[in-house]
């Protein structure tokens, strides 16, 4: 088996692995074991998802369901995007105002 094939029944995996505590959910309840055991699972599937990218199989815009946290790049943002937003700081860089 391929680097793409083992990643694929991984992927597979997790996603039988997501379902099966979705039935549990429903089954048991949220508790906070069950909480635990959903969280387990989106960050299976998040390392599943970094090491396809590391392998150059997987993609950035990758996108988390309900309930997931998405990744968030840590590069700067544009700039631009921050042009017309208020400063929080006085403008002397503290919070006086003044």
């Amino acid at each position: 088996m391929g680097v793409r094939e083992d990643l694929t029944a991984a992927a597979g995996h997790v996603a039988g692995l997501r379902k099966a505590v979705t039935a549990l959910t429903q089954d048991l309840g949220n508790t906070i074991d069950v909480q635990r055991l959903r969280d387990d699972v989106v960050r299976l599937a998040d390392d599943v998802d970094l090491v396809a990218r590391v392998a150059g199989i997987g993609t950035h815009d990758r996108v988390g369901g309900p309930g997931e946290i998405v990744f968030i790049p840590d590069e700067d943002y544009d700039p631009s995007m921050w042009a017309d937003a208020d400063d929080e700081l006085g403008p002397h860089g503290d919070l006086s105002r003044g």
